[in-house]
């Protein structure tokens, strides 16, 4: 009966250590998390649906340092603006950060090598990116995205990029994505940038709202205002709010419409030209309140970047 015992006592005490020895292995799961990655290079893949065209260029070259994923029209989204050895990404804890600046929420499935990610709340609808993790290790990340179907020129594509990070610190000019040999090699892409249409033109801008009257009394709060997306602002990097930026049918003037806005003290809207976001002024614009924000305010502002 003691002998009994002891052998249940001691296959207690193994199996405890063995789960605690498999828990450990699984929290030391590789991960791209946690690591600033910098983008060194890309390709992106082109199938012509209708005559089944396959070929596959590079974004950059010795020249071109640029480029976009959205390679038929152009996309003004931070994660689909390419530039080369300057682009970086950080995945920690739930939060994507883009150039060490705006950031979303992202999910992820799997575990290790096999774990995958989807960012959510891209402007400027809130749509999702799903970013494929073809393969990574500590210095180095292989990844594919933007898989797109798209019309151009009467044709139909199907298209998606891959790219390649390295750690940031980490030195690797020749680091690429192997090529797809079902594809043919047509030398670096030219990219086709459609005009910004104007509700997004103010987008990745900067202000300082260096004065503004309330009623008789002029305040100077030299606050700034970062236009973060085509529908969110934040006043000196804080909290993000809503904004909308829409055409009056008729005419040429824009409703710059800002919700919740701090530095004002409520939700105020006034109407401009789409030529003060090249001149860098807005002066004396007057905005009244909305949706249970009552009088009138002026405006001056002035564009930083």
């Amino acid at each position: 009966m003691k002998l009994n015992k002891l052998t249940l006592f001691l296959i207690t005490i193994i199996t405890v250590f063995t789960s605690c020895e498999k828990y450990d292995f699984e929290q030391d799961l590789a991960t791209i998390e946690g690591t600033e990655w910098v983008l060194v290079s890309g390709k992106v893949y082109t199938e012509n649906l209708t005559t089944g065209e396959k070929l596959y260029y590079d974004h950059f070259d010795s020249v071109k340092t640029t480029s976009n994923l959205d390679i038929f029209g152009g996309s003004s989204v931070d994660i689909d603006m390419l530039e080369q050895n300057v682009t970086t990404w950080y995945f920690y804890d739930g939060t994507f950060m883009v150039n060490n600046l705006n950031t979303y929420d992202y999910n992820t499935q799997g575990s290790g090598i096999r774990k995958q990610y989807m960012v959510y709340g891209v402007p400027p609808n809130g749509s999702s990116r799903n970013i494929e993790v073809i393969e990574f290790d500590d210095n180095v990340m292989h990844i594919k995205l933007y898989e797109s179907n798209e019309s151009h020129n009467g044709d139909n594509y199907h298209y998606f990029s891959t790219l390649t990070f390295v750690r940031v610190g980490y030195n690797c000019p020749q680091c690429t994505t192997p090529p797809n040999s079902d594809y043919t090699y047509m030398g670096t892409v030219t990219n086709t940038v459609e005009p910004v249409p104007g509700h997004l033109q103010l987008t990745g801008t900067s202000w300082v709202i260096t004065r503004y009257d309330d009623g008789m009394t002029p305040v100077y709060p030299n606050d700034t205002i970062n236009f973060v997306s085509g529908v969110s602002y934040d006043i000196n990097g804080s909290t993000s709010n809503t904004y909308s930026f829409s055409n009056n049918t008729g005419n040429n003037l824009y409703n710059l419409t800002l919700y919740e806005c701090v530095t004002f003290g409520g939700n105020y809207s006034g109407q401009v030209g789409l030529s003060f976001i090249d001149e860098g002024e807005l002066n004396n614009l007057t905005m009244n309140g909305i949706f249970g924000t009552s009088g009138s305010i002026s405006v001056w502002m002035e564009r930083i970047n």
